[in-house]
């Protein structure tokens, strides 16, 4: 009975582990990790950066990086906010993976290790001879988008890259689904 409920457990811990969900709109909780940051630049002048995990879409990212730069100009009491510099930046992994593998004796064995920023390809003589093997590949690509805004007091200027702050939180918000502030 008590293996029973141990693997129930286990089971369940790797179906969550394993669901896949976007990066919910939040702070980050360090520089890097999923969320969103902000720097100052200066007195109107700030860097936000949104960092994705493999579930959230490159619209989605930029999208989170313009809220946190409108609210984070409501928040200085600042009507506007212009895009001085915009830049999304993607990284891939990838992984390999070999199964219903039959043992025929004597062979080679090739399969790729990969990290954040690189993979290595490892071949290695086995004593055995692999043969019948599915081998599958997963690509994961993560999306940053990081903004430069200069924020500023009305008149907002007549500029394609200026965007009204309430305006553009209260429609991000509306389009995510997410409560007004």
């Amino acid at each position: 009975m008590r293996l029973q409920l141990a693997f129930a457990i286990l089971l369940s811990g790797l179906v969550v582990g394993c669901s896949s969900t976007g990066t919910t709109y939040q702070p980050a909780d360090e520089r890097g990790a999923y969320g969103y940051t902000e720097t100052e630049l200066g007195s109107d002048r700030y860097r936000v950066t949104f960092t994705g995990n493999s579930s959230t879409d490159k619209e989605t990212v930029n999208d989170y990086a313009m809220l946190r730069a409108a609210e984070l100009t409501l928040q200085n009491g600042y009507n506007w906010f212009h895009l001085v510099n915009r830049d999304t930046e993607s990284k891939s992994r990838g992984s390999t993976s070999i199964s219903g593998i039959n043992d025929f004796g004597g062979g080679t064995a090739v399969y790729q290790r990969c990290g954040l920023l690189s993979c290595q390809t490892v071949v290695s003589q086995s004593p055995s001879r692999f043969s019948g093997g599915i081998s599958s590949s997963t690509t994961r690509t993560n999306y940053q988008s990081s903004l430069e805004i200069k924020m500023g007091k009305d008149p907002m200027p007549d500029d394609a890259e200026a965007y009204n702050a309430q305006e553009l939180a209260a429609t991000l918000r509306r389009w995510m689904g997410t409560a007004t502030n």
